[in-house]
């Protein structure tokens, strides 16, 4: 099969048999941690996800092979890491612990992985979003600067490499305000909540991420001081009109990133429907396929690693771990 135009000669067509082997053994490896659901939101077995025909795999591969041809790094981009959640029944504190660093230790992974079918091996942009919507989700602009800051030296002294950072701060660096920085966001790459709503009842993808973001904003508005008098219609109700707001900003950034990256290949936190143009990543295992890293603790066990909700660790056969002073994470006896 002969991709993106390659010339007809027995040389070049033999360079872009050879190009389009590698990506596809670099898509392998990907997909190995992708992660699809079907229109009802649950996880889905796919049979042959990395075979080159199959139309999820194609559009990517392609993709693939233009840094491949080039002989460079695979540049993908991962907008996430955004800050803890405020709800302390799901997490220990407001600043990156076990659940992240062991993230960012599997995405190394992944990487390394690419790098020894493909010497130039890969680079994640991880494009933190916490800055995006941090006001929504009721995390102060200074708890984000703090988060942010431990996972840029956690990345920079041990996987110098592996990982690049980007931030709304480095897109708006000439207005010096949080608040304008996310209201210029808005206005370059912003969609409408008419359109929003219409896109999640018709499109099952939008339909599954407002569900999800909607359940995520519920549990940690549930948590936090100034609902603790609310009733539970109260919370859903300001999460349900919450959850387009996250939206609407998060798919300005995403439209952003296309621009400041327009080759990376995109990753996203979020599990995704077969053929996205995204793809969807477990950063660490769980029960839960929308659990994050920022919204969990992470649990050692023998069988690895895995996140849960704080209020659901059995403390008495798991023990609290700490690093610098600070909670960290848990280990089972």
């Amino acid at each position: 099969m002969r991709l993106n135009g390659a010339a007809d000669s027995p040389v070049a067509s033999a360079l872009e048999s050879q190009v389009e082997s590698v990506a596809l053994e670099v898509i392998k490896i990907i997909f190995k941690r992708c992660c699809f659901i079907d229109d009802e939101g649950r996880e889905l077995e796919v049979e042959g996800k990395d075979d080159k025909s199959a139309g999820e795999v194609m559009y990517h591969l392609q993709r693939i092979m233009h840094f491949v041809r080039r002989g460079i790094a695979v540049e993908l981009v991962l907008p996430a890491f955004p800050g803890k959640s405020p709800n302390r029944n799901k997490t220990l504190s407001n600043m990156p612990d076990y659940a992240e660093f062991h993230a960012l230790d599997n995405l190394h992974g992944l990487c390394e992985e690419i790098r020894l079918k493909y010497s130039p091996g890969a680079r994640i942009n991880i494009c933190s979003d916490g800055y995006v919507f941090s006001d929504i989700v009721r995390i102060s602009d200074d708890d984000v600067k703090a988060y942010t800051s431990e996972i840029e030296d956690y990345c920079a002294i041990r996987y110098p490499t592996s990982f690049a950072m980007y931030d709304l701060r480095d897109v708006y660096r000439e207005l010096g305000c949080l608040s304008s920085m996310r209201e210029e966001l808005l206005l370059q790459y912003g969609t409408s909540f008419m359109t929003l709503k219409r896109l999640v009842l018709e499109d099952k993808a939008y339909e599954s991420m407002y569900k999800g973001i909607t359940r995520f904003l519920c549990e940690d508005y549930s948590g936090l001081p100034v609902f603790s008098n609310a009733s539970r219609t109260l919370v859903q109700k300001t999460a349900r009109s919450s959850a387009y707001r996250v939206m609407q900003r998060s798919e300005a950034w995403s439209a952003l990133l296309e621009v400041k990256f327009p080759d990376a290949i995109r990753l996203s936190i979020h599990p995704q429907i077969r053929g996205s143009r995204k793809i969807g990543v477990k950063l660490v295992p769980s029960s839960d396929l929308w659990r994050t890293p920022w919204h969990s603790v992470a649990v050692e066990e023998k069988g690895g690693v895995k996140l849960e909700r704080r209020d659901k660790v059995d403390e008495i056969n798991n023990n609290l771990l700490f690093k610098c002073g600070r909670p960290f994470g848990y280990v089972s006896d």
